[in-house]
C-alpha cells in the first residue's frame, strides 16, 4: 500500500480516481487546490502525486513547487483528452509522467505502480553502468510481489501488447524518455527479456507460485540495473528494461548481466532468460530533417528488441543477441 496524493478541482473525477486507487490498496488524500497540495505535502511526504495537469489546480506549477519542496516525490499530471501536448508539457514541468483521460481504472493503477517500482528501485543501492548492485532478495522479492499484485496479467495469459492497457502506460512513461533522447542527443536502449522455456518448466506449478517466480525475475532483473532504469513485466514471462543514456556497447554489458543474474533463480532453479537489445545513438551535431535516425521511437526500438530476442530463442535461448545498428546519417538502407 502506498500513500498517494490525489490534486483534483472536480469532486466527480476525484471520485472515481480515489475509488480506483483505494480498490487497489493504496491510502489516498484528496485536496481540491495547489496550495492544499503543497500544505499536505508538507505534513505528510506522499509516495505518489497525481495532480490534473491544467486548469485551476495548475499542475505544472504545483509539480515544480514540490520539486522545490521535495525534489523526489514522482508526480504524475492527468490532462484532458484533446491536449496533444501531454508529454511535453509534463516533462518541461519536471512530471515523471502524464495521463490523458479519458481515465480507466486499469491505466491509472497501471502507471501509479510503475512510478511506485521506480521511486522504490531508485531509493535502494543500486548498479552503475559498469558493475552489479548488491540489494536485499527479501526486499526485490516483496517489490515483484508488490508489482505483480497490481499487474495482475504477469502471472496469467495476456493480451497481445499492442493490445494490452498495462505496456501503452508503460509507453506513454518512457515517451518522454524518448524526446529527451532526441533533443540532447544522448543514447538510449530497450532490452526484451524471457524466461526460456517457461510454461513448460512451471506447467506444475500452483498459479500463486508461478507468480512468485516471475516476481523473483523481476528482482532478479532489478538487482542488475541502475536506479535511473526501469524494468516491468511484459506479457507472460517477457519483461522489458529500459536503459536511457546508454550505449551499444554498455547496454550489451547490461544484457549479459541480466542473463546470468537470471540463471539465480530459487523458484526455478537452473532456468536461462534470453535477451534482445535495441539501441538509439543520435549522433552529435546538427542533424537534416528526415534522417533515418531522427525517426526513432520507443515502439521501434521495441519491435527491433522483440526481433533480436526472437532470433536468441530461434539459436537455442541463453543467449544475447543485438539489433542491428541503424545506417549513418545519409547512408541508404541495404535490401
Amino acid at each position: 500500500m502506498a500513500f498517494v496524493l490525489l490534486v483534483e478541482p472536480a469532486a466527480a473525477v476525484a471520485g472515481s480516481l480515489r475509488r480506483f486507487l483505494e480498490g487497489a490498496g493504496h491510502e489516498v488524500s484528496w485536496v481540491a487546490s495547489a496550495e492544499e497540495a503543497q500544505r499536505a505535502a508538507r505534513e505528510r511526504p506522499p509516495a505518489v502525486v497525481l495532480a490534473a495537469g491544467t486548469g485551476a489546480v495548475d499542475g505544472e506549477s504545483l509539480c515544480r513547487a514540490l520539486r522545490a519542496q521535495n525534489a523526489s516525490v514522482p508526480v504524475l499530471l492527468m490532462y484532458p483528452p484533446d491536449e496533444e501536448q501531454a508529454d511535453t508539457r509534463a516533462a518541461q514541468a519536471g512530471a515523471d509522467g502524464s495521463l490523458v483521460g479519458p481515465l480507466k481504472r486499469a491505466t491509472v493503477l497501471t502507471c501509479v505502480s510503475l512510478l511506485l517500482q521506480r521511486d522504490e528501485a531508485r531509493r535502494t543501492p543500486s548498479a552503475t553502468a559498469g558493475a552489479a548492485p548488491s540489494r536485499a532478495a527479501p526486499a526485490l522479492e516483496l517489490e515483484g510481489r508488490r508489482v505483480t499484485r497490481e499487474m495482475p496479467a504477469i502471472g496469467a495469459a495476456s493480451p497481445a501488447p499492442s493490445q494490452s492497457s498495462d505496456f501503452e502506460f508503460l509507453k506513454r512513461l518512457m515517451v518522454m524518455e524518448v524526446k529527451r533522447s532526441r533533443r540532447y542527443r544522448y543514447p538510449i536502449a530497450v532490452l526484451m527479456v524471457e524466461l526460456d522455456r517457461f510454461a513448460e518448466r512451471a506447467a506444475g506449478l500452483s498459479t500463486a507460485s508461478r507468480t512468485v517466480a516471475l516476481a523473483e525475475a523481476l528482482g532478479l532483473l532489478h538487482s542488475g540495473i541502475r536506479d535511473i532504469d526501469v524494468a516491468v513485466p511484459f506479457v507472460d514471462s517477457r519483461f522489458v528494461v529500459f536503459l536511457p543514456h546508454t550505449p551499444r556497447s554498455g547496454a550489451r554489458v547490461v544484457a549479459e548481466r541480466l542473463r546470468e543474474k537470471l540463471k539465480g533463480a530459487k523458484v526455478l532453479p537452473a532456468g536461462t532468460g534470453s535477451v534482445g537489445v535495441s539501441v538509439s545513438e543520435p549522433p552529435a551535431g546538427k542533424v537534416a530533417p528526415g534522417a533515418a535516425h531522427t525517426q526513432v521511437s520507443f515502439g521501434g526500438l521495441l519491435k527491433d528488441a522483440g526481433d533480436a530476442l526472437r532470433r536468441a530463442q530461434a539459436a537455442g535461448g541463453d543467449r544475447v543477441e543485438m539489433a542491428p545498428e541503424a545506417p549513418a546519417p545519409g547512408k541508404p538502407q541495404e535490401g
